[in-house]
């Protein structure tokens, strides 16, 4: 149809202008997420509940969070943990009485709709029933020895034309283009810094999830345990409620009711899970939700690897310690590798090179370690197969499909989690399927040569990029991480500011999450945890945490980097908490006194 021509068009010249953007801001990345889980007091040694969280980010230094305790005078704010510089309270701590922990949600709250402009009129939106005139704002942004720049946003009754960056909108039509608007529940006034303030004072379950219910943007989940003995996690954020003749799964006609949301499900709707029988709740960016459950979420969820890597260490024992999380945060098996990699162990090779790689593979614990050949070859074999199944056949979106970052301005993408998972169940299930094919001479290929030729190709990489001493072959020379200041970007500044790189384990999949580009050579990794923290509810001086880098963003302090090698390491340092053990960890004591 015509309206489906200028959609494709208008999405055309919008990836135009966002690899336009994206080259123009140097942006690289893929993947965030996040892990949190709670053990309850009969499955932990103190007779309290334990909790976890760790939350992934792109690397950054200075870091993301800021540890901190504040305690006032008249006992109404008495909380520890990781703060977000400039955000009042805490957001992953424990008072007197609760801890909590966070995690992306990964449900849907945007949508795409299209508009239909008025043929005659400017800036006439159809809307049920007939034609609204669109709202425009102006705003003004300041440009640096420049006169400032007018961006004209234009506000339908779904949302801002995101066409308009393009061309302004009321001239869209001169360029043949199909407005798209965006809906999202974060374009309205919200009150999340009032849920987590509350959140800081909760003394209860009811108080939690009652702060919880002010929580807006964006959607997460939040895990529980008191010094009561409870534990349980919610989720917490405003969640469209869509009709069933529009899921948000493609852009729908703005001008027709199918395109608006019946309501916000309710914060009493929203799942919720208290004192379960099995004494853990673990979440880690995975579906919480059973089918049965009656309001549609989304389909982002992550497929659930570190989620079950998490479930079944903490099955091994009835009973745990901190020290037990600690191997948790730090734990490299790949749930994924452990499915995948048997197949590729079954191919013959009379090759030397890819006898080695067999070999390791066919060993192999499936621990994503540094030093593990056996990891560098699956992970090269793996990109490779995603290649030689998606990549050739998906066109222009073959990077984005494959996970390359579809935001210029966060760096997350989905994506390759989704063509893993669906890559995996392809060889499980098919010893032939069209997908196999090479699409550029469209000659079939069996399961058998699929795997066989994703082999060699990752084998010739790797000698090409790693070199020909089998000595070399370890996922830490392709794998690793470096700490990139904003100024550290002009070449004179990059030794004051910058540090590494430094080879690290894991992967995408594995409860300590790295992920890296999905392209050939590997690339730094991208998303790390950026902040670990572990409480022995109750006894909170028992507390222990890490960040990526340090507390201070000044290159010449001492606490600039000395967390570091701690965090690369698994070392952990205690979070005081009692005025006792504060007094002894204090190195230096600053009074701001009433001028």
């Amino acid at each position: 149809s015509a309206d489906l021509t200028r959609m494709l068009h208008t999405a055309g010249l919008m990836l135009n202008q966002y690899e336009q953007l994206k080259q123009w801001l140097g942006v690289v990345g893929e993947g965030q997420g996040s892990n949190s889980w709670v053990v309850a007091p009969a499955r932990s040694v103190t007779r309290q509940a334990l909790l976890a969280a760790d939350p992934h980010q792109p690397l950054q230094i200075p870091g993301l969070w800021y540890e901190n305790a504040l305690h006032s005078a008249d006992g109404a704010l008495d909380v520890a943990g990781a703060s977000l510089p400039g955000v009042p309270g805490v957001f992953i701590g424990h008072n007197a009485a609760v801890a909590w922990g966070v995690t992306n949600a990964l449900v849907d709250v945007q949508d795409l709709c299209l508009e239909r402009l008025h043929p005659e009129k400017r800036g006439v939106f159809a809307v049920p029933g007939g034609w609204e005139t669109a709202r425009v704002r102006t705003e003004e942004i300041a440009v640096r020895r420049g006169a400032p720049h007018v961006e004209k946003v234009v506000h339908t009754r779904n949302g801002p034309l995101i066409t308009g960056l393009l061309q302004d909108a009321v001239d869209a039509a001169q360029m043949q283009l199909l407005p798209l608007s965006l809906r999202w529940t974060g374009q309205e006034p919200g009150t999340t810094l009032r849920a987590l303030l509350h959140l800081n004072k909760a003394g209860d379950w009811d108080a939690f999830d009652a702060a919880l219910a002010d929580w807006c943007e964006p959607p997460v989940n939040v895990t529980y345990a008191d010094t009561d003995g409870h534990i349980g996690y919610a989720m917490a954020g405003r969640v469209p409620l869509r009709s069933d003749a529009n899921l948000g799964l493609i852009p729908a006609p703005g001008w027709t009711d199918d395109a608006a949301w019946s309501r916000l499900i309710s914060h009493a709707e929203l799942p919720k899970l208290r004192d379960p029988a099995s004494g853990v709740i673990v979440t880690a960016n995975n579906k919480m939700v059973g089918d049965d459950y009656p309001y549609f979420l989304g389909v982002e969820f992550m497929p659930g690897w570190r989620a079950a890597r998490i479930e079944e260490m903490l099955a091994k024992k009835a009973r745990h310690t901190l020290r037990d999380m600690e191997e948790i945060q730090l734990d490299v098996r790949s749930k994924y590798a452990e499915a995948l990699a048997p197949w590729i162990g079954l191919v013959d090779s009379d090759d030397p090179w890819e006898k080695t790689a067999l070999n390791a593979m066919r060993t192999w614990s499936y621990h994503m370690e540094p030093d593990s050949t056996a990891a560098l070859v699956f992970q090269y074999t793996l990109l490779e197969l995603l290649q030689m199944v998606f990549g050739d056949k998906v066109g222009a979106a073959r990077e984005g499909f494959l996970g390359e970052t579809i935001s210029p301005l966060f760096p997350t993408n989905g994506f390759m989690s989704r063509a893993e998972l669906r890559l995996l169940q392809l060889i499980d299930e098919h010893e032939t399927s069209v997908w196999y094919a090479d699409a550029a001479t469209d000659t079939p290929r069996t399961r058998d040569e699929l795997l066989q030729q994703a082999l060699t190709r990752a084998v010739r990489t790797i000698r090409a990029t790693v070199g020909d001493s089998a000595r070399k072959w370890d996922w830490g020379r392709s794998h690793q991480i470096r700490y990139v200041h904003p100024m550290g970007s002009a070449r004179f500044l990059r030794g004051f500011f910058n540090r590494g790189p430094f080879p690290i384990g894991g992967d995408g999949t594995t409860p300590l999450q790295t992920r890296h580009a999905p392209r050939l050579p590997l690339g730094l990794v991208q998303i790390t945890p950026s902040y670990r923290q572990l409480v022995d509810v109750g006894n909170w001086d028992h507390g222990m945490s890490v960040t990526t880098a340090g507390q201070s963003g000044h290159p010449f302090s001492d606490h600039y980097d000395d967390q570091m090698t701690m965090f690369r390491e698994g070392v952990y340092h205690r979070m005081p908490w009692s005025r006792a053990a504060v007094d002894e960890a204090a190195v230096y004591r600053m009074r701001l006194v009433r001028g």
